[in-house]
């Protein structure tokens, strides 16, 4: 019988000796401190991404990837800032990825239907956990950091996606969104 993901993770934990605390872990191995806490209390299963930098880390087989689950890289565009001089440093990177999220998301949302639902759903799951680990950043971060990202996103793209993800939770309220809206993400 094979032992849950967090089990493993935990009984592991205790034996290693090269991180002092979960968040010494957690930044060295790039993943969110709290993302990486529920995968400890089995709330959440890795992303693919994750479950890389996991094996990576740990070498127990249950993060390996199957060549099924590698999740394929998408290079998404994102577009050059309209003539405005920001310092970007670290923020830009951030701002980047986050914009890669969305776009990957809306990308996804406006697709056709496949008959690989499974594939789908992990497909948008994948994304919901990166672009919250993503803005973990901005939450933690500085006023000027929200500012920039507040520059850089569209305002009614982000509200059209949150809105979908509420109304996709109550089939009711999702057909009358569908009924109402005529809003589409333009890149």
């Amino acid at each position: 019988m094979e032992i849950p993901i967090n089990a493993a993770l935990n009984e592991w934990f205790k034996k290693q000796t090269k991180w002092k605390s979960r968040a010494d872990f957690a930044r060295e191995i790039e993943i969110n401190e709290s993302t990486l806490g529920d995968y400890f209390k089995g709330r959440h299963q890795p992303s693919p991404e994750n479950r890389q930098k996991l094996f990576k880390a740990t070498g127990l087989e249950c993060f390996q990837l199957t060549g099924a689950e590698e999740a394929p890289q998408v290079e998404l565009p994102i577009p050059e800032p309209e003539k405005q001089e920001i310092p970007w440093g670290d923020v830009g990177q951030q701002l980047v990825v986050v914009g890669q999220a969305v776009a990957q998301l809306g990308k996804l949302l406006s697709r056709p239907p496949t008959p690989d639902v499974v594939a789908r759903v992990q497909a948008v799951e994948d994304v919901l956990y990166t672009l919250n680990d993503e803005l973990q950043f901005f939450k933690e971060g500085s006023l000027h950091s929200r500012k920039i990202l507040r520059q850089r996103l569209n305002g009614p793209d982000v509200g059209y996606v949150t809105t979908l993800l509420k109304a996709l939770f109550d089939e009711e309220k999702f057909q009358n969104w569908l009924a109402m809206t005529t809003y589409e993400i333009r890149r």
